[in-house]
């Protein structure tokens, strides 16, 4: 059996289903994690480290993994691998991109409703023993009726755009790979470019892949040609986002509420969005619904079991080194 080292705690929902063909090592529950030295000194004797959660998976991890032969990593994003060096080493890595689509577009929506309602600002008032009502209040806005300008229409960019469709929202969209006309045609979804997107959109969803070359994507110039009195979302990657420059057009008023599940420093304490009753903050959970996390973790393992098997999935991210692998095939 191959012995995998998970980076923190999954439930015995994950593995029943592959205790035949695997050998887990894991924390238990009350621990939560294994820190980096524990995974350097466990990991020599087992072929998958399991990063759960975007656990650092880094070159002297996996220079201390003489045995591994593969990574899987439990999410989409991938950014916390260190990809230049699995390759180097033949790694294959495994993620789990079809599982985290719609809670982590329900979040989205769910951001999106609360800045647009002011939910987070009422929520402190009350708490503060403040009731502010107006008869013809300026403070909340409908979502039907306006635009949401999506960046990045990936599969949770286009369930994102499907929901808020659904909320009467007018969906426009950038990607540099454009969708198909009968997508377009079939869920209502307006191309354009980013920088008409930017313009014309009530609100901006990120949903863009971390880079690196893409850092601050949205920074001053991108927040200054949004509209006055707009919102802006992020739930991809903290990256993306100059936080100053975000806190800056709150600041202004260039944008009238803003809501963050990623940031560039994970966990992400005070700073510029500090004290800011206009800004929802959730601490990157956007997909971490029970049955979600225990899906994930499968198609995780499903990778790795069929790629064991001589199976070429499809969530393996890196397939040009495949043909150089010298794994359990």
């Amino acid at each position: 059996m191959l012995k995998v080292l998970c980076t923190k705690w999954i439930p015995d929902e994950c593995v029943q289903e592959y205790e035949d063909v695997f050998e887990f090592i894991r924390p238990d529950r009350m621990k939560g994690s294994f820190s980096q030295t524990e995974l350097k000194g466990m990991i020599a004797e087992a072929e998958v480290l399991f990063s759960i959660a975007g656990t650092p998976v880094t070159r002297p991890i996996m220079d201390a993994g003489k045995c591994l032969k593969m990574i899987a990593s439990l999410g989409v994003g991938f950014d916390h691998v260190d990809m230049g060096h699995a390759d180097c080493l033949g790694l294959p890595v495994i993620n789990s991109p079809t599982q985290v689509s719609d809670p982590t577009a329900e979040h989205t929506v769910a951001l999106i409703m609360g800045i647009f309602h002011n939910l987070y600002r009422y929520t402190a008032q009350i708490k503060r023993g403040v009731w502010s009502t107006e008869p013809f209040g300026t403070t909340q806005t409908s979502v039907a009726g306006h635009v949401l300008g999506i960046i990045g229409m990936g599969r949770i960019g286009q369930c994102v755009g499907r929901k808020a469709a659904a909320l009467g929202m007018d969906v426009s969209y950038y990607d540099p790979v454009r969708l198909s006309t009968e997508i377009e045609e079939k869920e209502g979804f307006r191309y354009g470019t980013l920088e008409e997107v930017i313009k014309e959109s009530d609100c901006i969803s990120l949903h863009v892949p971390y880079t690196g070359e893409n850092r601050h994507m949205f920074g001053a110039s991108a927040f200054a040609l949004m509209k006055t009195g707009s919102y802006f979302v992020n739930a991809s990657r903290g990256a993306l986002v100059d936080l100053k420059a975000l806190a800056d057009a709150l600041k202004t008023g260039r944008l009238k509420g803003a809501a963050l599940d990623v940031f560039e420093t994970e966990p992400y304490a005070g700073g510029e969005l500090e004290g800011m009753e206009q800004v929802i903050l959730t601490p990157h959970v956007a997909s971490e619904t029970w049955d979600a996390r225990i899906h994930m973790a499968g198609e995780c393992l499903d990778g790795v079991k069929k790629l064991s098997e001589g199976i070429i999935p499809d969530n393996v991210v890196n397939k040009k080194i495949l043909k150089y692998w010298k794994g359990v095939m």
